[in-house]
């Protein structure tokens, strides 16, 4: 029986209480504990020291019958099929069925029809804490959970202090999603993020890609078909099928493959050369560009308010910052792990002008949960300061305005984008290609909207971002606004300078 009981029963030096004979084996994970004495259904020696052990592969965790410490209890509650999902917290329930941070977790599963013991993990910590379903945790919520979390765990999380609390919410959205929480909890727990599941389809999807393993080749995926032969040659790069290869990742968390890092850990801006990179990227801004004068860019641009005939791309970078991708790749996963997935929104102009050019970037979003491309205006300098950095909610609104509410503000125009773009000293300016994850949309076409329904029909209801379609109502641009960092990933920077009617 490999099923889990949670909690640590041990002495000061921590190691199991009671009297071990010295001449027994030792438990087959490596966690230095005698096995439990007796043998299984089938007649065989057991050959781990508990059930907890088993489950969790030797990371620390056994419960109170380690080693033969306590005999099984031998009338043991039922577990609850929830499991670390369970959304009722009524005292009743809890006294009734055993739950993942229970002390007699992994017995009550043992005597429970159709119930898998889960093992202990940050994932598991993190639903058992989200006690309304939300996919983020309120500050209250994880005070609610943090004693359960320490004995099951052991004492290595402090209090939540106001200062703790800000480190916690980094982008300062009032709430922590499962990045954040893995990001401060991870550290201090050394717990498995336990994601695999959870990130199922858009793993998959971010393996498929074949990028040209040609030193200095910026081709990032085979352009051609699957049953091609090894020496056809790419249409992107001109190189032959047999040299684009999937490169090798660790992790729970796939890393895109035509990223050039893959181990430790790394923020990196690379720049992308190779002829056909500012073509691909001019016939994005070209799609994408539409004539339309709207107050922002009187504002934005005072000295020269006039809308541009064009763009010209002068340079482009990808962003590759392993922190940022992790988190926004469980904010995707968590989306696509939902009971109900949300309704298509897939009229998204960036994001069809993709798919119009082709080639690898048409392929990379998951239109199961509303990921799109989105531009996201701003200068040289701030572009690599995101990057390193994300977005900051707490800061949204300085430059853009909050008519639908403070957040994260990005177009699909990239006119629309550049109204809030600002030149460096060499005149260049530019705009961030980021990968969002829309969600559940909120769409509204009303003129003067009411910003703090918005919010809160994102941060507390069950919308992810909000569609505000000027477009439809005065014939200009539709934005799109987010209330979590998580939900978007910088993949490119792309420099460029305005081109005015001479």
């Amino acid at each position: 029986d490999d099923e889990v009981v949670m909690g640590r029963v041990e002495s000061e030096d921590g190691e199991p209480e009671g009297d071990f004979p010295t001449n027994v084996p030792l438990c087959k994970f490596a966690c230095g504990k005698a096995v439990q004495p007796g043998k299984t259904k089938r007649g065989n020696n057991f050959d781990t020291c508990c059930r907890a052990c088993a489950v969790n592969k030797g990371r620390g965790v056994h419960d109170p019958t380690c080693g033969g410490a306590a005999p099984a209890p031998t009338n043991s509650r039922k577990a609850c099929k929830g499991g670390s999902k369970c959304r009722d917290r009524s005292k009743a329930h809890l006294e009734e069925l055993s739950h993942p941070l229970d002390e007699d977790y992994a017995i009550a599963c043992s005597v429970t029809k159709e119930v898998e013991a889960e093992p202990l993990t940050l994932r598991v910590l993190f639903d058992w804490s989200d006690a309304d379903g939300s996919g983020k945790l309120s500050r209250k919520e994880l005070e609610a959970s943090l004693e359960m979390i320490k004995r099951a765990c052991g004492d290595s999380l402090g209090a939540i202090t106001d200062e703790a609390w800000l480190h916690l919410d980094e982008d300062g959205n009032g709430v922590v999603n499962f990045g954040e929480f893995a990001s401060w909890a991870g550290p201090r727990l050394g717990l498995e993020l336990g994601v695999a599941k959870m990130l199922g389809k858009s793993a998959s999807l971010m393996m498929a890609s074949s990028p040209c393993s040609v030193i200095g080749c910026p081709c990032e995926c085979w352009g051609g078909h699957e049953e091609d032969q090894h020496d056809k040659k790419c249409k992107e790069c001109k190189h032959k099928k047999g040299l684009h290869v999937a490169k090798a990742t660790t992790g729970e968390v796939p890393l895109p493959p035509y990223w050039d890092n893959r181990d430790g850990d790394f923020n990196d801006l690379i720049p992308m050369t190779g002829k056909n990179v500012k073509e691909e990227f001019q016939k994005l801004l070209d799609k994408t560009y539409r004539k339309a004068y709207t107050k922002d860019r009187g504002k934005h641009n005072p000295t020269n308010p006039k809308v541009p005939k064009g763009f010209e791309v002068l340079a482009v970078k990808r962003n590759e910052n392993k922190h940022a991708w992790q988190e926004y790749a469980f904010r995707r996963g968590d989306i696509m792990n939902r009971s109900e997935r949300p309704v298509m929104f897939a009229d998204v102009k960036t994001s069809l002008a993709m798919d119009e050019i082709g080639g690898d970037k048409a392929n990379r979003l998951l239109s199961d949960c509303n990921e799109w491309y989105l531009f996201h205006g701003t200068n040289p300098d701030a572009a690599s300061a995101i990057c390193k950095s994300d977005f900051k909610v707490s800061r949204a609104g300085s430059s853009t305005g909050t008519l639908y509410g403070k957040g994260l503000y990005f177009a699909e125009s990239i006119t629309k984008a550049d109204e809030y773009a600002k030149p460096n000293k060499e005149g260049r300016y530019a705009v961030l290609l980021c990968r969002v994850i829309g969600g559940e949309v909120n769409y509204t076409d009303e003129a003067t909207p009411d910003p703090e329904a918005l919010v809160h029909s994102c941060i507390e209801g069950k919308y992810d971002s909000v569609c505000g379609d000027r477009e439809k109502t005065r014939g200009t641009y539709r934005e799109f606004v987010l209330f979590d960092s998580e939900d978007v990933y910088v993949e490119y920077v792309i420099e460029y300078k305005r081109k005015y009617e001479s």
